[in-house]
């Protein structure tokens, strides 16, 4: 049976997003191939996963890396959220453990996924168990990477083919261009303008600590607004309500 490499598990409030303020039980996994400069995350595997008690939030035990589908499932028999967040890193660079994790869960239960949006084919392949799916569109000027339209706009044709409900999120920065943001537009304009948008200024951190200008986000948010019907400005609120 497949294992996962998994950094964290714990209960929190989501504080990106279309789902604002919704309680979830968040599934933290390690990997991510990209290192976009202003990554908060460590995408690189533990050696051991931490599990927060969902009721005083401290780590109640520590687990050896990787963790197995049967040992996921007990531990998270002790959370009791309806949503199940999958986040990272990037969960579908760990797609066979997923294609097989997924079945076990209980139908009642709401899978969010959480992803950069570049593997349509990972997607594929849990599409059915999958219930909400934030996207992220990784504009080149933010990111410091190389462009990823095709794959966006070939994952974001995948998911509304499937029916999933779907979001996605911008995060800009005082490096993002016109050019890209005008590029982003026209990748989510020829696919479907309704759906929602949310631009969302870079949290400095110790790894990037540059400020967007407010005047720069809103000009973001007029551009995206003569577009689409759906776009908000939305920071991290987990960070600014200083939770996990």
């Amino acid at each position: 049976m497949l294992n996962a490499c998994i950094n964290e598990i714990f209960s929190s409030v989501q504080g990106e997003g279309q789902h604002i303020g919704e309680r979830m039980t968040f599934i933290r996994f390690a990997h991510c191939g990209l290192g976009c400069q202003w990554c908060d995350t460590e995408c690189t595997p533990s050696k051991l996963c931490e599990i927060f008690d969902p009721r005083t939030h401290e780590v109640a035990q520590t687990l050896e890396n990787p963790i197995g589908i049967l040992q996921l499932g007990n531990i998270l028999d002790d959370f009791s959220d309806d949503t199940l967040a999958i986040t990272g890193g990037e969960p579908l660079e760990q797609i066979e453990f997923l294609t097989e994790f997924f079945p076990t869960q209980d139908k009642r239960r709401r899978i969010l996924l959480e992803t950069n949006g570049i593997y349509p084919e990972a997607f594929k392949k849990i599409a059915s168990h999958v219930d909400v799916v934030s996207m992220d569109i990784k504009l080149p000027s933010s990111t410091g990477l190389k462009p990823f339209w095709k794959e966006h706009k070939k994952f974001l044709e995948v998911v509304l083919e499937s029916g999933r409900e779907i979001y996605i999120k911008l995060v800009v920065t005082a490096t993002t261009s016109d050019k890209d943001l005008n590029e982003a537009i026209k990748l989510i304009s020829s696919t479907n303008r309704y759906v929602p948008v949310f631009l969302q200024p870079v949290t400095p951190n110790g790894n990037f600590t540059k400020v967007i200008p407010e005047e720069r986000l809103l000009s973001f948010k007029r551009l995206f607004a003569a577009w689409f019907p759906n776009v908000s400005i939305t920071p991290q609120m987990h960070k600014m309500w200083d939770i996990k």
